[in-house]
């Protein structure tokens, strides 16, 4: 289990996951249509514009619906993580402040 990651982080990282999706592409859908129609998507891929592909499925949490990505490892489907697929960039987000080594001291004789 992870330690929970700090809000400021999750800010960062919901900015970055919003910058993937909205360069994503619609490489595929199944869609219906009800008797009343109504439209409903089965299934609807998005290709990234790094090539990795993710689905757009739903699922639940806290017993209330959501929407979820998951991510084609190349040998199956899973759900998208933060600490499997952004794990770079939370430790960029949560590093320390870079902080240059102070001076050598400069003995003036």
């Amino acid at each position: 289990m992870m330690d929970p990651i700090p809000e400021e982080a999750r800010s960062g990282l919901e900015r970055l996951i919003k910058e993937d999706l909205r360069g994503a592409t619609v490489s595929s859908c199944a869609a219906a249509v009800d008797e009343d129609g109504r439209i409903y998507f089965d299934e609807i891929t998005l290709r990234r514009q790094d090539g990795r592909e993710v689905v757009v499925a739903t699922g639940t949490r806290s017993g209330y619906p959501v929407v979820v990505l998951e991510v084609n490892t190349g040998s199956g489907w899973r759900d998208m993580t933060v600490p499997e697929d952004y794990r770079d960039e939370l430790e960029e987000l949560t590093a320390e402040p870079w902080r240059p080594d102070p001076p050598a001291a400069w003995d003036h004789e």
